[in-house]
């Protein structure tokens, strides 16, 4: 057998030879190349987490499922989200876009003097689900309104975390808030109704 390390050379290093040979357009196709190396996966890992997590509300009950999520949200984030205490407000902004980047979503920034918004107005997590219509071939939507399917039918057991993420951001004292907005109708089309991030520009303490 003949070892083939040539194919350990991924866009990454070509994009580093590349930027050094002065090649900038060869580099620039490489940087998009790793831009976009993990987005096939990405999408498969959301689909997967969406039907799971249908599956499981399904199996063992909404309730369940209720308990389940608050408990997944609160162990897998708390670290993440304290660190946003000792954010500037940019900076925990930044860290909500650098997220949506990661999702290859489309989304844009607005600010007033109360507040900045991230509008996301094209989801490629949850949303993706309900454009393409998988959450719905997978069964893994609500048959039933519950507050943290935030009062809807429909809604992707996918997208819960956001209503826990609220929960998680009041008890840890972060002026962030998340809306939920469905982005598509059932045929997939777009619809003036994105998700938000609220980043609000006072801060407060754990008990404020």
């Amino acid at each position: 057998m003949v070892r083939r390390d040539d194919f350990l050379i991924g866009p990454k290093e070509k994009a580093v030879e590349a930027i050094r040979a002065g090649k900038t357009e060869e580099a620039l196709r490489y940087l998009n190349e790793v831009y976009e190396q993990f987005h096939t996966l990405h999408d498969a890992y959301g689909n997967e987490i969406g039907l799971l997590k249908g599956t499981l509300a399904k199996m063992q009950g909404d309730k369940w499922f209720e308990t389940f999520e608050r408990k997944l949200i609160f162990e897998s984030f708390r670290s993440k989200y304290e660190r946003y205490g000792n954010m500037s407000i940019e900076q925990r902004v930044e860290g909500i876009c650098n997220s949506q980047r990661a999702h290859y979503s489309e989304f844009h920034v607005e600010e007033d003097g109360e507040k900045f918004v991230v509008l996301i107005t094209g989801c490629n997590a949850g949303g993706r689900l309900i454009r393409d219509g998988i959450a719905k071939r997978q069964n893994a939507i609500t048959k039933e309104p519950y507050p943290w399917s935030f009062n809807r039918v429909g809604f992707p057991y996918y997208c819960a975390h956001a209503y826990f993420l609220n929960e998680l951001f009041k008890e840890i004292g972060i002026k962030v808030k998340i809306e939920y907005g469905r982005q598509y109708d059932d045929q997939g089309n777009k619809i003036d109704e994105p998700c938000k991030y609220i980043v609000y520009k006072q801060i407060a303490s754990p008990s404020g």
